[in-house]
């Protein structure tokens, strides 16, 4: 794998990258509420974002899974960490496993049409319900024990930074840009909280200002 950058560079990107998630997220969200009150937005848009979210999920779960894998020889079974990673690779499996019933969906909207709507619709919501409550909730759980843990050249695998991966992001980004509705484009969305260890040396998962 060649990597573009090295640990703080490293991290910046990925809280880029999920920041970016959370602004197709959002875009998609104000697309389906423009849809329900009766504007007609093509098919193309969610399937575009449910692309996106799929891509930029499956680099989110690899890079919590080595997260969790890096952090796993630094604990003992009686450990409360212990009881935290564990709690993480359960979420990451629930993760996963709604992002694939919501591409499975995205797929069959595309197929059925118009008739497939309402599926769709209760399928999206099943994801974000994961997403959320599951995921999302524990997202900063092992930050203590990262910064513990954690040096410069391994945030840079944790992080699997590449050229590939910036300029699938980029391409996947854009189409979605290109198709979606008005006020939804999602650079128009502030996006989420940073990564974990997205700060600079030292201030590895603080936000910014705090």
């Amino acid at each position: 794998m060649v990597h573009v950058s090295e640990g703080y560079e490293a991290r910046v990107q990925t809280s880029r990258e999920r920041m970016r998630l959370s602004q197709v997220r959002k875009s998609f969200d104000a697309g389906l509420k423009q849809k329900e009150s009766g504007t007609d937005i093509p098919e193309a848009f969610f399937g575009a974002s449910v692309t996106y979210i799929k891509a930029a999920m499956d680099r989110l779960h690899d890079q919590d899974q080595r997260i969790h894998d890096f952090l796993k020889p630094h604990v003992t079974d009686g450990d409360d960490q212990n009881a935290t990673l564990e709690n993480l690779d359960m979420r990451l499996a629930k993760s996963r496993d709604a992002l694939d019933a919501l591409v499975a969906a995205a797929a069959a909207y595309k197929a059925a049409g118009e008739d497939g709507w309402d599926t769709f619709k209760l399928a999206v919501e099943a994801f974000m319900e994961v997403y959320f409550k599951i995921l999302l909730s524990g997202q900063h759980s092992t930050l203590t024990l990262q910064e513990e843990v954690f040096d410069e050249a391994i945030w840079d695998q944790v992080a699997g930074v590449t050229p590939d991966s910036l300029a699938t992001e980029e391409e996947l980004y854009t189409t979605v840009q290109g198709l979606a509705p008005d006020h939804a484009d999602p650079a128009s969305f502030v996006g989420g909280p940073p990564a974990p260890g997205a700060g600079p040396p030292g201030q590895q998962g603080k936000r910014p200002g705090s």
